[in-house]
C-alpha cells in the first residue's frame, strides 16, 4: 500500500492537515530553530506511528521495517533531513510521558530568559529531563536543581554573554551608528529608527525608501 493510499484511507482530513503543517513548520525551521517548534511535531509524528505500523504490518511501533514506513511518511511530507532523526526521536520521548512534558515545563520556567532562548534543541532538553528523573529515583532532585556550584556557573555564562551583547553596543555607538545594516534583522532596525526619531521623520524616511524602491534602476556595469 502506498503512502499517499494509506494516509487517504487511514487518517482524518484534520490529522493530514497536521502533516501537512509539519512539512511547512520544516521550512520555516531552515534558517534557525526553537525547542517549541521541535515540540510541535509531537502531534504529527505521533499520528504518523499508526499508518506505519499498518505500512510494516505490525501492532507495534518498533521493528526495522515499521523504522522504514515511518521513515516513508517522514519523507512524503518533506521531512528528509537523517540528521535530525535523533531530534525527532527526542521530541516523541519527551511528549509520550506527561510527566516528562511537566518537567521540562518545569525546568524552562525556571530559566532566564536568555537561557531559555539557548535550549533550542530537544536532545539537550531530553537528557535534561532524564537527568531530572534520574535524581528523582535516587531522592537527590533538590539537591541537583540547588547546586551552588551549578547555580553559579550557569550566571556566570549569563554574566559574559550580557558582557559581550554590551561590548557590540558599545562598538556600534563608537562608530557614530545606532544599528548594524548587515547584521541586524530589519525588525531591529524600524525599532532602532522609531525610537530614535520622531514620528514624522520616520514616516518620511519610510516614504522615501518606498519611494527609491519603485523608481527604475540601471542594471550594474
Amino acid at each position: 500500500m502506498q503512502v499517499d493510499d494509506i494516509k487517504l484511507k487511514e487518517l482524518t482530513q484534520s490529522e493530514r492537515d497536521v502533516l501537512k503543517e509539519d512539512g511547512k513548520r520544516w521550512h520555516r525551521m531552515g534558517a534557525g530553530s526553537h525547542l517549541d517548534d521541535w515540540l510541535a511535531y509531537y502531534p504529527g509524528l505521533a499520528i504518523r506511528r499508526r499508518p506505519a505500523m499498518r505500512l510494516a504490518f505490525t501492532n507495534k511501533p518498533e521493528g526495522k521495517g515499521y523504522a522504514q514506513a515511518f521513515a516513508e511518511l517522514m519523507k512524503a511530507d518533506g521531512l528528509i533531513d537523517p540528521a535530525v532523526r535523533t531530534s525527532f526521536t527526542a521530541v516523541l520521548w519527551l511528549g509520550d510521558d506527561p510527566e516528562r512534558v511537566q518537567i521540562l515545563r518545569e525546568l524552562r520556567e525556571a530559566m532566564t530568559p536568555g537561557q531559555r532562548s539557548r535550549l533550542n534543541s530537544p536532545i539537550t532538553a531530553r537528557q535534561r529531563v532524564e537527568a531530572i528523573l534520574l535524581a528523582r529515583q535516587h531522592g537527590v532532585e533538590e539537591t541537583m536543581r540547588a547546586s551552588p556550584v551549578a547555580l553559579l556557573k550557569e550566571q556566570l555564562l549569563e554574566r559574559d554573554r550580557e558582557i559581550a551583547e554590551l561590548q557590540q553596543k558599545l562598538a556600534k555607538q563608537a562608530d557614530g551608528s545606532l544599528f548594524d545594516l548587515k547584521r541586524d534583522s530589519a525588525d531591529d532596525i524600524a525599532l532602532t529608527i522609531v525610537s530614535n526619531l520622531s514620528a514624522h521623520k520616520a514616516k518620511t524616511l519610510a516614504d522615501g525608501i518606498l519611494a527609491w524602491l519603485k523608481k527604475p534602476h540601471k542594471p550594474a556595469g
